[in-house]
């Protein structure tokens, strides 16, 4: 099994004025005005997820600590969130900070840094909470620790990502490192002020008719993983799954615990991530997915499904990516399904690949979020999946299950469809989603920089964003499960500065804007 200590890469604060050791920024509550807005169940699809996938609720139950009245009533207000967020987002506008379900899934929380946005959010049927940093102002701040952590490894950081649920770039710092974590996240030039520090629970291991869920062999390796969502090549029009990259290199052959595939094997890996181009550093960068092909026999057909037991499975029927606090499940070779609400999203982890043989080094694994249950070696690679709507995220990457707590990371599935040219199987052909609405698009410069923050919605996943701009020295993030982008460059050394942006989805519809004059 190749294991992976994962230990999340950067972090951030200042030595002077930081936050004391295990300090963390407290969740903001609703905006002055009331209480918080309870969210009414969907009628009927929670009732209905529990009939068709029992399995889905029994885990819940199991793994959440819910009543199975609990789970039903947490699955239906977590459908509801999704027309309400919709709505919530345009209402905020360019205050927009983030959003995210509240501990126990009774309402959703939508983050506002204008007391007058805080007003429509509640009226759009949201709970606002006003805070004092913008989704673009910590969105630097994280570019700021990747972009340094490629010159500079800090030994003392394990991780960071931005959390909108207390608005704040959230550091895990090795025991008893925090003022070296703090010099590091300085010497990035991150303010003080962003950075919540966390202690970092320690490395996580890689958990190492066909649906996801489906347990294979690497013939080269003998490593076993887990298959992860089915989906189709652009390229070639070839079937198959995506999987994490570490299992398998370009050009292995797998065999399938369903399906004998004789001496060369059921499927071959058609694009991986690994093998990484030496020499690997911890300043390598790369995605942990695979997209593993089947062989054309007509009897090795993929479905659009994930399981639920070894018994029983569940549709997919989409890609609409999960917000922080919703539950997701995941079903693994080993542990088999498992469930529990994200914590962290758009995570960069530093990992520490090794198959007990000969380590391949460390390297930084990009865009991963995490979720609260726990994984065993063997499940990586296995499909992550929303209850009740069956909405797929992505496939499992690494582990941690310690006394201090436990997680699982996961690739999300829709920037793994652009990265490998790949489309979801869907077991039905829904009605199109309205197309993208581009509901903020700002541009405002200090000195000779700018920054751009577009925010959308609407759109067939996945959705990608074309960027035209004579601004110089350009970087960006794109967040497109959160349906944004940031752009930070230089103003134009002549004339005036232009930025254009196009957002396209899967469907080829596209949503315009543009900005110029900001840099005079």
């Amino acid at each position: 099994m190749l294991v992976a200590a994962c230990m999340l890469l950067a972090a951030l604060a200042a030595p002077a004025g930081a936050a004391p050791a295990g300090a963390a920024a407290a969740e903001p509550g609703p905006a002055a005005g009331s209480g918080p807005v309870l969210l009414v169940p969907t009628p009927g699809v929670a009732e209905g997820a529990a009939r068709t996938s029992p399995k889905m609720i029994e885990a819940m139950r199991r793994d959440m600590r819910l009543t199975r009245a609990e789970a039903i009533t947490r699955l239906g207000r977590q459908h509801a969130a999704g027309a309400v967020e919709g709505r919530a987002h345009h209402a905020a506008g360019r205050h927009f900070a983030g959003s995210w379900l509240n501990e126990d899934g009774s309402a959703l929380m939508v983050a506002v840094t204008d007391q007058r946005a805080a007003q429509a959010v509640r009226a759009a049927g949201a709970t606002p909470a006003l805070v004092t940093h913008s989704r673009a102002e910590l969105a630097t701040a994280q570019l700021k620790l990747q972009t340094h952590a490629g010159k500079q490894l800090g030994k003392a950081v394990h991780g960071w990502y931005v959390d909108a649920r207390r608005n704040s770039l959230v550091v895990l710092a090795a025991p008893g490192r925090q003022g070296a974590a703090a010099e590091w996240v300085a010497a990035a030039g991150v303010p003080a002020a962003l950075v919540t520090f966390e202690q970092s629970q320690g490395p996580q291991k890689a958990t190492a008719d066909l649906v996801g869920g489906d347990g294979y062999i690497n013939l080269l390796s003998k490593n076993r993983c887990t298959a992860g969502l089915g989906v189709r090549s652009l390229l070639d029009g070839s079937t198959g799954f995506v999987t994490a990259g570490h299992c398998v290199e370009r050009g292995n052959f797998v065999d399938f615990d369903t399906v004998i595939g004789g001496s060369g094997g059921a499927g071959r890996t058609a694009k991986s991530s690994f093998p990484l181009p030496p020499p690997v550093t911890p300043a390598t960068r790369t995605f942990d997915r695979a997209y593993l092909q089947l062989n054309s026999e007509p009897s090795n057909r993929v479905l659009p499904a994930v399981r639920t037991s070894f018994f029983s499975t569940t549709p997919v029927l989409g890609s609409q990516a999960a917000r922080q606090g919703d539950t997701v499940c995941s079903f693994g070779r080993v542990s088999q399904f498992r469930c529990g609400p994200i914590i962290a999203t758009n995570e960069n982890l530093l990992v520490e690949y090794d198959d007990g043989v000969r380590s391949l080094g460390q390297v930084t694994v990009l865009g991963l979020n995490s979720a609260r249950f726990c994984s065993i070696g063997g499940d990586s690679g296995g499909p992550v999946i929303t209850p009740g709507t069956g909405q797929a995220q992505g496939h499992t990457v690494s582990t941690t299950c310690t006394g201090v707590g436990f997680t699982t990371t996961y690739q999300p599935i829709n920037a793994t469809q652009l990265g490998l040219g790949v489309r979801l199987l869907l077991a039905d052909s829904r009605p199109s989603p309205p197309p993208p609405m581009i509901t903020a698009f700002n541009c405002y410069a200090d000195y000779d920089r700018f920054t751009c923050d577009l925010n959308w919605e609407g759109g067939t996943d996945p959705d990608s964003v074309q960027v035209s701009t004579n601004g110089r020295d350009v970087r960006r993030i794109d967040d497109y499960d959160g349906n944004f982008v940031i752009l930070a460059a230089r103003c134009a050394p002549v004339g005036d500065t232009f930025v254009s942006v196009s957002i396209v989805d899967a469907d080829g519809r596209r949503a315009n804007a543009s900005q110029n004059s900001f840099c005079s």
